[in-house]
């Protein structure tokens, strides 16, 4: 069976993405905002080309805030250092930030203390976010239109 092409990819550039890194493990591909304070998503891809987890963040950059709203990873790919690239690349969009996360599941729990000592970022559950990323009341997301296409990331 062949995998599911991703959002926003023709079937061709597809193929070409994943005839030209055959040789990775991991293939991350990176969904930019549609907007400065928008969600930023970062899908990982196994080596046949299926998603085996994802990362979605935000950022603002007046407040100097940052919010990981999901992470999820594929239960056969823990253990495996996914997560911390995943939140290392995050961080590189909002370096020196203060950070929070949305609701934790237990392995969060487990995760994210972990990761705040090995990067000397706090990662708070709940921790307030700026009024630039909250959602104002009766907010509706943007009329479908044009989305950004994915780019393949190679340092993360």
């Amino acid at each position: 069976m062949t995998p599911p092409v991703p959002d926003y990819l023709s079937p061709l550039r597809w193929r070409w993405i994943l005839l030209t890194t055959r040789h990775r493990e991991v293939r991350f591909l990176y969904w930019p905002p549609r907007h400065p304070t928008g969600h930023r998503n970062l899908r990982m891809f196994d080596r046949e080309g299926y998603d085996i987890g994802r990362l979605v963040w935000v950022v603002c950059d007046a407040c100097r805030v940052g919010s990981i709203n999901k992470i999820s990873i594929d239960p056969d790919d823990h253990r495996k250092g996914l997560g911390r690239r995943l939140i290392r690349r995050a961080l590189a969009d909002g370096p020196g930030y203060t950070w929070q996360t949305t609701n934790q599941s237990p392995q969060a729990k487990r995760f994210f203390p972990a990761l705040e000592k090995e990067t000397g970022v706090a990662f708070p559950e709940y921790g307030g976010v700026c009024e630039h990323l909250a959602s104002p009341t009766g907010y509706r997301p943007p009329p479908p239109g044009r989305h950004p296409r994915p780019v393949l990331e190679h340092n993360v």
